[in-house]
């Protein structure tokens, strides 16, 4: 798209504002959809807006004809060269980004790790002209947030059809990403980086996934098998920590065992966790100590196989399923303190448990 200013040609600008509105509603022609370095892509879903900070969108699914199929976030751009004018390339925050869709440029990116990503141009993508596309892109296609209206413009009916769709289709692209996972991992390991994710909520999800992937679920098995349930969860909770980055120097008081356990395997950066405006109970280090004594209570029995028994022994009584994983104050059931990990986190576990467990 140009225009005419003065007798010269220029390109039409495009504010990130719209080009975010442009990904989001996909007012895209699917069949122009090729990233700079050549490669074609289908973009199966486009992921959910960030109103934090990091990336714009968290959670896409892009499918590559040479990758295959990535999840990850994509960031927004209205050159290609704001990526490094932005500093993103020094920031670990943007290390998941598998996309960066930009109105004018081709040029792929290079993240924190060094890793390359493409750069998806949507300039001559789109559906229509570029007024056009900006009239459907600012169009109240469903009730703006607050919905506390939704019920009465809509009705019951429809309201509940919608809820019930969007329910589905949530609950499908779910199963969808962890089908592929299971095609490539041992089913103790997605359950694990279930677990975990769940276990981060909204703020730190993607991180504690992350975790869990650098500190896989066997590691931690063979470190401790034989030992006491209390000697396990120390263990734990010390290579969960270490590897977080959020283990204090004072605490490291075995530092070549934890160097032998975790070998060359690279922490976290301490920065990469999202403890603004987190509620302290949330705290990624309180999380991670829940997990320890979670994961220490299936440990001899294995994760898997303990939380499958569990699953069928709870068949009737779903109560007996939360007190199964919910861990008190103190690492054990009571209630006396704050939870570790507490009925608050009972949804996220129906979730992962029911797309897990079917």
């Amino acid at each position: 798209m140009v225009c005419k200013k003065g007798g010269t040609i220029a390109r039409a600008v495009v504010e990130e504002r719209l080009l975010a509105r442009i990904w989001e509603r996909q007012l895209v022609m699917a069949e122009n959809l090729v990233a700079g370095s050549g490669e074609r892509l289908q973009v199966v879903y486009p992921g959910r807006v960030n109103s934090d900070s990091g990336p714009d969108f968290r959670g896409a699914i892009i499918a590559m004809e040479e990758h295959g199929l990535l999840v990850g976030d994509i960031e927004l751009h209205t050159k290609a060269g704001d990526w490094k004018s932005h500093g993103h390339h020094c920031d670990p925050r943007y290390n998941d980004v598998i996309v960066q869709v930009v109105w004018d440029g081709e040029a792929s990116v290079v993240l924190q790790n060094g890793e390359m990503v493409p750069t998806l141009s949507l300039r001559r993508c789109l559906k229509g002209s570029l007024d056009e596309v900006r009239c459907w892109a600012y169009l109240d296609v469903v009730p703006s947030e607050p919905c506390y209206d939704a019920r009465k413009c809509l009705g019951d009916d429809e309201l509940g059809r919608l809820l019930d769709e969007a329910g589905e289709r949530r609950f499908r692209l779910k199963a969808y990403c962890f089908a592929v996972a299971l095609a490539e991992e041992q089913p103790s390991e997605v359950l694990y980086q279930g677990i975990m994710g769940a276990l981060g909520y909204t703020r730190n999800k993607e991180q504690f996934e992350e975790l869990a992937c650098r500190l896989p679920l066997a590691v931690m098995q063979n470190l401790c098998r034989g030992k006491p349930v209390e000697e396990q969860v120390k263990v734990i909770k010390a290579l969960l920590l270490d590897m977080a980055g959020l283990l204090p120097d004072d605490e490291k008081a075995e530092p070549e065992l934890l160097k032998y356990c975790l070998g060359n395997r690279e922490p976290m950066s301490p920065s990469s966790w999202m403890v603004f405006r987190v509620r302290p109970e949330n705290h990624p280090v309180r999380r991670l100590s829940g997990a320890a004594y979670l994961l220490a209570r299936f440990m001899n029995e294995g994760l898997l196989e303990g939380v499958l028994r569990l699953v069928n022994e709870s068949s009737s009584d779903i109560g007996r399923l939360e007190a199964g994983l919910m861990i008190g104050g103190q690492g054990c059931h009571s209630h006396g303190e704050r939870a570790l990990i507490g009925q608050g986190d009972r949804g996220q576990y129906r979730l992962a448990f029911r797309i897990r467990l079917g």
